[in-house]
């Protein structure tokens, strides 16, 4: 499996956003559209191996949404499936030679299955892309404050404008280092303080 920098990653969702003009919270079925891509809704099978939400197939250039999870896929604004399209994108940029080639550990029946939970590193740099091209670091600094802050209410608003889940922009910002989780759970702005270090204002 090739190794993928993260600066390749962040700097490839970059070009999407510059490429197609997009802003947070867009259409990824249009992007998907855009890339050449096809789009359908099948029943896929869930096994021992994790719930699959979505694949890839890269010989018929088309992604396929598990219509088993249509109502979970369509919660909530569609985050999850939002989600789901930015990784099938993530595999169709990085991956689709290999799968092309019969290398990609992820295939079967000459399609790029994606189940939840799965370590694959493959998984991995797709859910890694996908968040870099839903939330971009660049544009998810003009949104976010500009003074310290605390409590969920900041990262509600941040995730309602990129139209991802609660949890994902969270993640997303402690991978940044804008955000951190204190003792109890609650969000701090900034990056969590080292060890023995104390917190020098409270939460809200």
């Amino acid at each position: 499996m090739r190794y993928i920098p993260e600066a390749v990653l962040e700097a490839r969702a970059a070009e999407l956003w510059r490429a197609h003009e997009l802003e947070p919270g867009f259409d990824v079925e249009e992007l998907v559209d855009r890339l050449g891509l096809g789009l359908v809704w099948e029943e896929l099978p869930d096994d021992e191996r994790g719930r699959a939400l979505g694949l890839l197939d890269p010989n018929d250039k088309c992604v396929v949404l598990n219509e088993r999870h249509l109502s979970d896929l369509e919660a909530n604004g569609g985050r999850l499936r939002r989600f789901t399209l930015g990784h099938e994108i993530g595999h169709w940029l990085f991956h689709a030679e290999a799968a092309r080639s019969g290398t990609l550990s992820l295939l079967e029946d000459g399609r790029v299955w994606c189940r939840g939970g799965s370590t694959d590193p493959a998984e991995r740099q797709a859910e890694m892309f996908a968040a870099r091209l839903l939330m971009p670091a660049d544009r998810v600094r003009e949104e976010i404050p500009n003074k310290p802050w605390s409590g969920w209410r900041p990262v509600y608003a941040l995730a309602d404008t990129f139209v991802v889940s609660v949890t994902a922009m969270m993640i997303r910002l402690m991978e940044l280092g804008w955000a951190h989780r204190d003792v109890a759970g609650n969000p701090i702005s900034g990056p969590a303080p080292a060890r023995g270090q104390v917190q020098l204002f409270p939460a809200e």
